[in-house]
């Protein structure tokens, strides 16, 4: 997997590389969500990576790097939210 981000990274310019789809689909609110909810369950995270593993190996030629890249940027950002918000609540 590291050795298809590396190709696919090296492959494109920087600017067709970040094309990232985020929220492109149904399941990008779940993965928002898991991200909120690893802020105070932590083993959230394994499982969700895990989770993103497998169905990267099942969808295979299916789903392109850059919706899988995106899952985690969904994933980072319902993280980053939940963060942000906590500190700035609890301050």
């Amino acid at each position: 997997m590291l050795y298809e981000l590396f190709k696919f990274l090296k492959s494109r310019s920087c600017t067709e590389a970040m094309k990232l789809e985020v929220f492109d689909d149904k399941k990008s609110l779940g993965h928002t969500i898991a991200g909120a909810i690893s802020f105070f369950l932590p083993v959230v995270f394994i499982v969700f990576i895990f989770y993103e593993i497998v169905e990267h190996i099942y969808k295979a030629g299916k789903e392109k790097l850059a919706n899988f890249l995106g899952d985690i940027v969904e994933y980072l950002f319902g993280l980053g939210a939940t963060t942000l918000f906590v500190r700035i609540l609890c301050g």
